[in-house]
């Protein structure tokens, strides 16, 4: 009788919590993205970072990153291979080759 109790209970609170976090989320979602939003332009005016986000509607446009202007003439690198993986080409990389005849 204690266990169905028990049961009871622990059912009566799980389902609680999911009404109230159906309820309770869209509110915290709205206010975390307009904390994002908020800090974001607040780094773009300062300009400390090299992340530029864009400002539109969409609350989720702030994610999109557009690239910094760049000055005429300015070269970035922004991957350099390795000189290992340049070396290996051809047959050493491409494993053991055995001879065969086609037997009909």
């Amino acid at each position: 009788m204690e266990l169905l109790k028990i049961l009871a209970i622990f059912l009566l609170v799980f389902y609680g919590l999911k009404y109230l976090f159906r309820l309770l989320m869209p509110f915290a979602l709205r206010k975390m993205t307009e904390r994002l939003m908020h800090k974001a332009q607040q780094q773009q005016s300062a300009g400390g970072s090299r992340t530029y986000y864009t400002t539109g509607g969409n609350p989720f446009d702030q994610f999109k990153q557009q690239t910094p202007p760049k000055k005429e003439g300015e070269v970035r690198v922004d991957y350099v291979p390795q000189e290992d993986a340049k070396a290996k080409k051809g047959t050493q990389t491409a494993g053991e080759f055995i001879d065969f005849e086609e037997i009909r």
